[in-house]
């Protein structure tokens, strides 16, 4: 029996929608960006 799993990816899309994310631009420093879509995976997990 293996105890090594592994993902199986059975649908990939873009969904298109307003997201805001945060990212850091120093110590403390924190830039906000809009972004106008998300890459979406949907897997499966092989046990």
């Amino acid at each position: 029996m293996s105890t090594k799993g592994g993902y199986v990816e059975i649908l990939e899309f873009t969904h298109f929608s307003r997201v805001f994310r945060f990212n850091h631009t120093g110590e403390i420093g924190r830039k906000k960006e809009i972004f106008h879509e998300i890459k979406v995976s949907v897997v499966m997990e092989l046990v």
